[in-house]
This record gives C-alpha cells, sequence and structure tokens, in this order.
C-alpha cells in the first residue's frame, strides 16, 4: 500500500487502477496514432510523479529527496535528474489560442466594438487606429502579431472577409480545424486538464464546503443511436446559448470590477458532449496473432 494514502481500501485502490486504466486508454490511443513511443511516454510520467511531489507535498514543508523517492517509488538517482535537469521536463510556448479567444470576446462585449442589437461591428484590419483589428489585438497583448491572430480567426471560421476590407465577426468561439496543430493539442491537455482538476479538487476530504462545479446528464437507459444526430443539434444550441450569457457575465463582471485589486485567477467553464465506444472486455490474446514459433520463417 502506497505510504501516501494509508487509509485506501483494496478494493478502492482497484477502482482507481480501472479508472486510470479508462483514462488512460484514449490518451494513448492518441499517442501511438501521433508515434510517441512508451519510453517517452514513461518519462514524462516519472517527471510528473516527481514534479507533483515536490510541488503538492501536503504540509508545505520542501521534502527531502529521499522522500521524494520514497512516496513516489523511483529511485534517488531519478529523482536527482529530474530535479536538477532544467530541460528533464518537457516545455513548450503558448500558443495563439488564448489571444484569439479573448479577441473574439472582446469583439462581442465590449462597448466599443458591438453595435446596435449586441451585434459585433464589422472592423478593418488597421483603420481607424481605435477601432481595428490591429487595435483590438494590442488591447490584449501590445507585442502579439495582429495579422496572425487575424490570420487563425479566419482558418478557423470565426471571422469572415466582408467586402475588401472589413471583417466581421461570424462565431462567438473557435474551432480549429487542423486536428493536429499546436493550437488544438494546447486545447487538449487544457480540456483535460481543467477537468482533471476540478474533479481532483472535489475529491478533498478536508474542504468539503467549497466543492466546484461539476455535473452530468446522460440516458440512463442509453441513447437511440439514430438519435444521436437529434441530440447533439440540440445540446449544441442550448450549449452554445449558455455559453454566450456566461461570456456576458464575466463581461460584464470584470468591467465593473476593473479597478478591483488582489490576484486573479485563471477560471471557466468547459461543456463537451461525449459517447462511449462500445464495451471491449474481450480478453487480449484473442485479439492478436498467436506467437510465432521458434525457427519459423516470414518467407513464403
Amino acid at each position: 500500500m502506497s505510504p501516501s494514502a494509508p487509509g485506501l481500501s483494496s478494493d478502492a485502490r482497484k477502482q482507481l487502477l480501472y479508472a486510470v486504466r479508462r483514462v488512460l486508454r484514449p490518451i494513448v490511443r492518441l499517442l501511438i496514432r501521433l508515434g510517441m513511443s512508451f519510453d517517452e511516454f514513461a518519462g514524462v510520467a516519472r517527471g510528473a510523479y516527481i514534479e507533483s511531489a515536490i510541488r503538492e507535498h501536503p504540509n508545505g514543508i520542501p521534502p527531502t529527496r529521499d522522500r521524494i523517492a520514497f512516496v513516489t517509488g523511483l529511485s534517488r538517482q531519478q529523482v536527482d535528474y529530474y530535479t536538477d535537469n532544467v530541460g528533464a521536463l518537457p516545455v513548450a510556448g503558448p500558443t495563439l489560442a488564448r489571444l484569439v479567444v479573448q479577441v473574439l470576446h472582446n469583439w462581442h462585449t465590449d462597448p466599443r466594438y458591438v453595435g446596435p442589437y449586441g451585434i459585433p461591428l464589422e472592423l478593418e484590419f488597421d483603420t481607424p487606429h481605435d477601432r481595428s483589428i490591429r487595435s483590438l489585438v494590442a488591447e490584449i497583448d501590445p507585442t502579439a502579431s495582429a495579422g496572425k491572430a487575424l490570420e487563425e480567426l479566419l482558418r478557423a471560421g470565426s471571422v469572415a472577409y466582408s467586402g475588401e476590407k472589413h471583417y466581421r465577426a461570424v462565431r462567438r468561439w473557435v474551432i480549429n480545424p487542423e486536428a493536429l496543430s499546436p493550437l488544438s493539442i494546447e486545447y487538449f491537455a487544457d480540456t483535460l486538464t481543467h477537468l482533471a482538476h476540478t474533479i481532483e479538487h472535489n475529491f478533498n476530504l478536508v474542504d468539503t464546503e467549497s466543492k466546484r462545479l461539476e455535473r452530468r446528464v446522460f440516458a440512463d437507459r442509453g441513447l437511440p443511436r439514430k438519435l444521436l444526430p437529434t441530440f447533439e443539434a440540440y445540446a449544441r444550441e442550448r450549449a452554445n446559448q449558455f455559453l454566450s450569457d456566461i461570456d456576458d457575465w464575466i463581461a460584464h463582471s470584470v468591467s465593473t470590477d476593473s479597478k478591483g485589486s488582489g490576484s486573479k485567477l485563471d477560471a471557466g467553464i468547459n461543456v463537451f458532449l461525449y459517447v462511449e465506444p462500445p464495451s471491449q472486455e474481450q480478453v487480449l490474446s484473442t485479439l492478436v496473432q498467436p506467437p510465432r514459433k521458434i525457427g519459423t520463417s516470414d518467407v513464403s
């Protein structure tokens, strides 16, 4: 039994290991599809174990390296390697994802960029200097390239041309059309991380008064396959309206508290539809070719 979870029963441990297996399978499918080997994954997993044990130490006292090795089950040499080598843990610079989302948010909520009935105004790229695509981007990040931001918005179909010089916002959200682009992979990481943080927070047995919103609704007796397109269309419509309302609330609340002091948190709401794949409970040995006998040849 792990020293970090002395009260975990045998049944709970089995359920936890099964849960980890289920969570990992769609992630591993993606990694295999992208050509990532187990060794690469294992290196990241070892680093994450050590990093988490160091950063999230429960009593706030910096742990010793021997303690980190003990609670993670890794060797002292591995602890030293990931602790002392800055490049041992993979890092990546931010993409334009947050910038383009913020551009759309401001374009739909800032009174300077919104016309009658809350419809975003059509904008030119750089004129006038105080109400254009360039000014919209500069207000969010003066160092960002307005041209690259606009390019991403056009590629995602969130912004469209309107005549020769103007652009109009046609969507309030960004759906990246390139499945394996840096933006899409960053979104993949953000979504899984946000959900995992929320569930992990709600598992906290000490703080039982500040549980975070985490709800789901599903067809308890299964959804007829023929209804899935209708269900998805209905859910998409309602979710878009719900998220637009939340976006409006954020814009109003942040603007009225613009002079407020104190730290700020990265917070938001994710909504997604899920469809469980068919159950696959066959024994693995029945799903692969039988092992070759020693001495056989591939030559026919």
